[in-house]
């Protein structure tokens, strides 16, 4: 419901905008990887909220927090994610908790809730700590053999090893594994979904192009792993029944919900899950440690101060050994927490209205689509002061009242009923590594430009490094 009349609302077609063709508006001038840069920058020649045409329907661009708020909070029922990202989801058969709508969502969203519960995640947590360890042994070999690192692969491997231990109580270990992995054919698959999501109608329904059949053999090889990990859950169920009752991880619940009597799960629904939750998993949190990892390189500063703080807390451990000792890092978290305003892994969220409403003081009509730029809010000059500079010491200043409402403008998770079930997992993720790295290694940048990718979550590109094990 609209919470001011339609009469009253403004007209979208009112604001300035960039000027598009004929039926196809502005959608031609989208290029999928860049996507995120070519809304920002019509932000700062526009101003916002502006607007684009795409085809039938208009977008209405806004980037401040009480209107981005407000459609957070009103998914999934006034808004919900545009129509292609669903179809081309279902398409590649991974239509999980992501993609789904209305009631779907909210049943399967209890389960997945579940998994990633802070309880569960306090119990796996000797196991994540072990998949920290091999990487600091990894790290240890690369930095005595002078290797450059791609370091947004390398921590993708560590997420996907840790999204498989706590989701499907699979132990892969690609860390020690060599570079025949899942992970290679992961990391292929999230840029075909955003360049799918974004085309201007679905040529691969038609024609295949080379990049289209790479994807077939990409997501064969993530479904039959994706099958053995099903495989392995339902021997466990049938070894110990008591799991129905209990399941013990993600793919576990999903399996006793498809076997319940009366259910409305299906195979697809947990098998599209369990592809989510590897995809997502693996991805969001592994480009959040890379742009931390890439502020570390470039304010040597920040990395003796996590130093020191480890050193503190840690004591003579080279990682946390307890949970309770996540707790007790707060310049950790302020050096997150600004990676994550300056390089949010999640620059743009799009929703799709479902019936005629509002948005900002503009009406919007059934299709019509909301665009917001959640970089933009943390990057105001009058909430933070040199909001351009990576300075964690800025979230430890206890004096600075403005704080309280710079941090309900950062948004890295979402917001509202469909927040990020990872959040826990991907923060402990986050400190457990940077602690780790920060104890043990320096970290510096190899000469290079370093991008901006955008692949429905924002990865840095030319971001190789080198580490000096620390004595």
């Amino acid at each position: 419901m609209a919470s001011i009349s339609q009469a009253a609302a403004q007209s979208i077609a009112a604001l300035p905008g960039p000027g598009g063709l004929p039926y196809f508006g502005n959608v031609l001038q989208f290029r999928p990887s860049r996507m995120h840069l070519q809304l920002e920058h019509w932000a700062q020649r526009y101003g916002t909220p502006y607007r684009l045409r795409l085809i039938g329907r208009d977008m209405l661009v806004v980037a401040d927090v009480a209107t981005i708020g407000e459609a957070l909070r009103a998914r999934p029922w006034t808004y919900r994610r545009a129509r292609p990202v669903q179809s081309v989801f279902r398409e590649m058969g991974i239509a999980g908790v992501f993609s789904a709508e209305g009631e779907t969502w909210e049943r399967q969203r209890r389960l997945v809730m579940r998994a990633f519960d802070p309880a569960r995640l306090k119990r796996y947590f000797p196991s994540l700590l072990t998949v920290t360890a091999r990487l600091r042994r990894r790290w240890l070999k690369a930095a005595a053999a002078g290797e450059t690192l791609d370091i947004q692969a390398e921590l993708m491997r560590y997420t996907v090893d840790v999204t498989a231990g706590l989701a499907f109580g699979a132990d892969i270990n690609t860390i020690e594994g060599g570079d025949n992995v899942i992970q290679r054919h992961l990391e292929r698959i999230f840029p075909m979904v955003n360049r799918r999501s974004t085309a201007p109608f679905p040529y691969w329904r038609y024609v295949r192009l080379p990049a289209d059949r790479a994807l077939e053999r990409d997501l064969a090889a993530a479904r039959h792993a994706v099958d053995a990990f099903i495989g392995q859950a339902r021997a466990r169920l049938a070894g110990n029944p008591a799991l129905r009752e209990n399941p013990g991880n993600l793919i576990e619940a999903l399996l006793a919900a498809r076997d319940a009597p009366g259910s409305e799960f299906t195979d697809a629904d947990v098998s599209g899950n369990v592809f989510t939750a590897l995809l997502a998993g693996e991805d969001t949190t592994a480009n959040s440690l890379a742009w931390l990892c890439y502020y570390l390189c470039e304010e040597p500063a920040t990395q003796d101060a996590l130093h020191a703080e480890t050193g503190r807390v840690l004591g003579a451990a080279p990682q946390v050994e307890a949970f309770e000792q996540l707790t007790a890092l707060p310049y950790t978290e302020a050096a997150t927490r600004e990676a994550m305003r300056l390089r949010p892994v999640a620059p743009v969220i799009s929703f799709e209205a479902l019936e005629d409403t509002q948005a900002g003081g503009f009406s919007l009509a059934e299709g019509d689509i909301v665009a917001a730029l959640m970089r933009l809010p943390g990057m105001d000059p009058q909430l933070l002061d040199a909001p351009e500079c990576f300075r964690p010491e800025r979230w430890l200043d206890a004096e600075d009242a403005r704080l309280a409402v710079a941090k309900k403008a950062l948004m890295p998770f979402g917001g509202g009923p469909r927040f990020c079930p990872g959040r826990t997992l991907a923060l402990a993720e986050i400190k457990l590594v940077a602690t780790m790295l920060a104890r043990n290694f320096r970290i510096a940048r190899e000469p290079g430009a370093v991008g901006e990718r955008y692949q429905l979550s924002m990865m840095p590109t030319g971001l190789r490094v080198r580490l000096e094990a620390r004595a």
